[in-house]
């Protein structure tokens, strides 16, 4: 995906729901172009990445990015960063569902 390929931002993280994020991006504009439409132009996506620990507790950081005009890429929002106090067995249902989604969005 077009996320893993490139590291254009500062401080982006290289994760698959990043990549996910970025093609998204992508295919909108260019259905957007395709339609005589301009592409948005001030994308915000977001990152949530997921870390087993152990066979079912897991911890988390998640972060958003908004693209800045004056430095002409997405920067991180301030404040939007969130990290795992702990690792949990929540955690661990929560990344379960998030990689059931990802992968049903990104194979189907």
């Amino acid at each position: 995906m077009l996320g893993d390929a490139i590291q254009t931002a500062p401080l982006m993280p290289k994760s698959a729901h990043m990549a996910n994020q970025h093609a998204k991006i992508c295919a909108a504009a260019i259905i957007d172009l395709l339609n005589d439409r301009a592409p948005e132009q001030a994308p915000v996506i977001t990152n949530t990445c997921y870390s087993f620990v152990s066979d079912n507790e897991v911890i988390h950081v998640a972060s958003v990015h908004a693209y800045n005009a004056g430095a002409k890429t997405l920067t991180v929002v301030p404040g939007s960063g969130g990290l795992s106090k702990a690792a949990s067995t929540l955690e661990g249902v929560y990344a379960m569902d998030w990689a059931r989604n990802i992968w049903a969005d990104s194979l189907m």
